[in-house]
């Protein structure tokens, strides 16, 4: 922040417990921001003219038009730093505290509602996953058959196996 700046707001600040006057022509100045002429030639609040050195050129010369641009431009600067340093937020637009607020719960609002829609999202996705999964494997049922008449088949083997080797017949009512 520029000292022109501080210096000026604490002049405001002073200012207001002197009258309420200078600071409403001040904070109406602010709003608006700064508005030229018809010729062109800026019109500044007097304390400003004075703590930004304004007063000490014509108003008609060139160099007042630049140094106005910019002491505009330090004082917009610095106040929104200002601001920001107070915990306020600041903006091009003017809205109230009633206004932020009701944005704020808006906002709250559709975080929840957002947080929801992406915890459904994310349950549509497992069960569409679960039904693909299944559409591509075969039934639980016939995989498990299949696997057990394999088991069957394989025991029934080894064991054939087996007593041929040891040279045990099969009962012949089995044949």
């Amino acid at each position: 922040m520029d000292k022109n700046f501080l210096e000026l707001f604490g002049n405001i600040l002073i200012g207001a417990s002197k009258g309420k006057k200078q600071v409403d022509e001040m904070l109406r100045w602010v709003q608006k921001s700064v508005s030229a002429s018809a010729t062109g030639v800026y019109e500044l609040p007097a304390m400003f003219k004075k703590f930004y050195g304004l007063d000490q050129l014509s108003e008609r010369s060139s160099d007042y038009k630049l140094m106005a641009e910019k002491a505009v431009q330090d004082f917009q600067n610095s106040l929104k730093e200002y601001v920001t340093l107070l915990g306020m937020i600041p903006n091009e637009q003017t809205v109230s505290r009633d206004e932020y607020l009701n944005l704020i719960r808006k906002y709250e609002k559709l975080k929840i509602r957002c947080t929801d829609q992406e915890e459904t999202i994310k349950h549509l996705r497992m069960i569409v996953e679960m039904d693909k999964e299944e559409k591509d494997s075969p039934d639980l049922i016939t995989g498990i058959q299949d696997i057990v008449l394999g088991r069957t088949d394989l025991f029934q083997k080894v064991v054939k196996n087996f007593t041929g080797y040891l040279g045990i017949n099969e009962p012949d009512n089995k044949k």
